[in-house]
């Protein structure tokens, strides 16, 4: 069998509110519902979760997602972190694959670990799937000054609730 190559994800360029409103949109499509569970949506797509020791991170490449063609991917993440941790990676990784690989249009991978356009326009797209504009301003003004109860609704994480709202002007 021969060695599959993979070229690195490009960036899409496409705004950070483009990217955001996007994502609402594909989850509703989708047929996500804010909290729910994000495996159901990664094998619609064609994709698998493995979940691997540190060890077998050490060993494998060095990316979070392997897109092998059209509907065929396969999610790495690490068997250590916490459910809410893995939810953002996982919308994060569903991102790569529906931003970048279409313009990739041959296997392709995104890395692990970086600051990058690429990964900037991930985490917007985990942002806005995971918690939409609309929904988190509504979560917000229900929680007043309670980050933590806004998180557990939407399942994420306090840091990136946190960051969701600095990034909506709420706190």
């Amino acid at each position: 069998m021969s060695k599959q190559s993979f070229r690195e994800a490009k960036p899409c360029h496409a705004s950070k509110a483009t990217i955001e409103s996007f994502a609402a949109d594909f989850a509703s499509k989708v047929g996500y519902r804010s909290g729910a569970a994000l495996e159901a949506v990664v094998a619609q797509l064609g994709g698998k979760i493995i979940y691997q020791t540190l060890a077998d991170l050490s060993r494998s490449p060095e990316a979070s997602i392997r897109v092998f063609g059209n509907g065929k991917f396969e999610i790495y993440l690490p068997d250590y972190t916490n459910a809410e941790r893995d939810r953002f990676s996982i919308a994060h990784e569903i991102g790569h694959y529906i931003l970048h690989y279409p313009l990739a249009n041959q296997p392709m991978t995104a890395a692990r670990f970086g600051s990058t356009r690429v990964e900037w326009e991930a985490n917007w797209f985990a942002a806005g799937f995971l918690m939409p504009e609309a929904a988190f301003r509504k979560e917000f003004a229900r929680h007043p000054k309670n980050i933590a109860g806004v998180a557990r609704h939407f399942r994420v994480s306090t840091a990136a609730a946190t960051a969701r709202a600095k990034a909506l002007g709420l706190l």
